[in-house]
């Protein structure tokens, strides 16, 4: 009997941990879920680059091969960044920042403010903050001494959407 008591306290207590780990069938949704915790006084990301990146090309088509998947501060604001090549044309660099908000609680959810720097004839896109914007940090790929251009998209329409937490095979 009571082997089958214990199996039984067994049993709920596991659905019960089951139930609260994945309360939405393992999704990522930016709207629930934060980006990043404050950790022993650093910013650090709870979720994997791999779903950032998936949550973030959903609706920027432009992002190709990531290179770097960061977390940077701009003007007393963090902000989650992504450098890549662009996805039509990988001599082109595409700089994305998404602004994280803070809940006072040490969790960072993505903002709806965010930020795209996209190069033309730049090896590499930087970003100085709202005041500073997009600039180009290196010549044009394969021609040294001829300056390139990067341009500045922003919004204010979330870009970070759901995604599953892992991919589908």
């Amino acid at each position: 009997m009571k082997t089958l008591a214990m199996f039984v306290m067994c049993f709920f207590a596991r659905l019960c941990f089951a139930q609260q780990a994945t309360p939405d069938g393992g999704f990522f949704d930016p709207v629930r879920d934060p980006v990043a915790s404050m950790m022993n006084g650093r910013l650090r990301l709870v979720v994997s680059e791999e779903v950032l990146v998936r949550s973030v090309a959903v609706k920027l088509a432009r992002v190709g091969s990531i290179e770097r998947v960061d977390r940077k501060q701009f003007e007393d604001e963090w902000y989650l960044t992504l450098e890549s090549r662009h996805a039509q044309d990988i001599e082109q660099s595409v700089f994305v920042a998404v602004r994280l908000k803070p809940d006072g609680k040490g969790e960072y959810f993505a903002d709806a403010y965010w930020t795209a720097c996209t190069g033309e004839g730049c090896g590499s896109c930087g970003y100085g903050g709202r005041m500073n914007g997009c600039f180009c940090m290196y010549d044009k790929p394969g021609e040294p001494g001829t300056p390139g251009a990067c341009y500045q998209t922003f919004s204010d329409e979330p870009l970070l959407v759901k995604v599953p937490l892992k991919q589908p095979r």
